[in-house]
């Protein structure tokens, strides 16, 4: 567990805190290209979160990125998640990225229902590797550009 307690302590807090700000810039970024490159339908939309939780394992901070749309004529929401996140647990840090969908239609290659499009976890690290990895991974979520045509959505 963290513990800011000392000038390592507070310096490893602050890269935390930084590190996921910029790799949710990045994120950002990258999601945001996407939504303009393609045709997710009228009244979509996209997301850009933070989200920090406590678990029993410990506290996570997750870049969670959702766009919402519609599957030709559906009335309800599909999402399109783009997600990294880091816990903190007493056995060491833990990072996971994910891309997945929760289709309530058929769309591209995929039925209706939920899919994992690409999930990568790692327990047991120290805080700086965790990093390090996490960088890694928001970088691979950042390519995972062909996920549009794999639903199907045409390019604008």
């Amino acid at each position: 567990m963290l513990n800011v307690t000392c000038a390592d302590d507070a310096e490893s807090a602050a890269l935390l805190l930084t590190t996921m700000h910029r790799l949710q810039k990045q994120l950002e970024d990258s999601t945001s290209q996407l939504y303009i490159a393609y045709d997710f339908g009228n009244e979509s939309g996209l997301v850009h979160d933070i989200l920090i939780e406590k678990h029993d394992a410990g506290p996570e901070m997750r870049l969670h990125h959702c766009f919402g749309f519609f599957a030709e004529g559906d009335s309800d929401v599909s999402e399109l998640r783009f997600s990294a996140g880091l816990t903190i647990t007493s056995a060491g840090c833990s990072v996971e990225a994910m891309v997945d969908v929760d289709l309530e239609r058929p769309l591209g290659e995929f039925g209706a229902g939920a899919h994992t499009l690409l999930v990568d976890r790692i327990h047991q690290l120290s805080l700086m590797d965790a990093l390090s990895r996490l960088e890694e991974q928001v970088t691979a979520l950042c390519t995972a550009d062909d996920v549009p045509n794999r639903l199907g959505l045409p390019a604008r």
